[in-house]
């Protein structure tokens, strides 16, 4: 009983904690409106953008779904005195699984989005994130909408059709 229990208590004190900061492929930063809208995104580059996203919508659903029930059905076996050992290999191969699934996939959406982005927008993107603005490049406009002109910089990156992740 002892065998389960250490692992179990391990796996939820990892389960809890929460690192600092997330890597930036599972970072939600296509979602930072005041950010993104500083970087002067052409048309193109937004449609891009929303296109990219619109396609792993259903897709990201699913996969937090799946993450949701492994982590209540690892809840459960937590729940159970004394729990099954085999069952609880089985939840937690899940819930990890699960969790691989997401991670990969938002991995996959953040570089695509990511490729829309000229080198210099990316990093005002990094900048703006770390909580510092560049010199030059519209510090102060903090929070204003893109302008009428195209982006500075080198042109964007090609981006392939997004295909379906399932």
């Amino acid at each position: 009983m002892l065998k389960i229990a250490i692992p179990l208590a391990v796996l939820a004190g990892a389960l809890m904690a929460q690192p600092p900061r997330p890597p930036v492929a599972t970072q939600y930063w296509w979602d930072n409106k005041i950010a993104v809208n500083s970087l002067n995104l052409s048309e193109t580059q937004t449609n891009q953008l929303k296109s990219i996203q619109a396609s792993y919508v259903s897709r990201l659903k699913d996969l937090r779904a799946a993450v949701n029930k492994a982590e209540s059905d690892l809840q459960d076996v937590f729940n159970q005195a004394p729990s099954d050992e085999l069952k609880a290999e089985a939840v937690i191969d899940q819930y990890a699984n699960a969790r691989e699934n997401l991670t990969r996939a938002l991995s996959k959406l953040s570089l695509q989005m990511r490729n829309v982005l000229t080198a210099d927008q990316w990093q005002e993107l990094q900048d703006r994130q770390a909580g510092r603005a560049r010199p030059g490049r519209g510090g102060s406009r903090r929070g204003t909408g893109p302008t009428s002109s195209a982006p500075t910089g080198s042109a964007p990156n090609k981006v392939a059709p997004a295909v379906s992740q399932k």
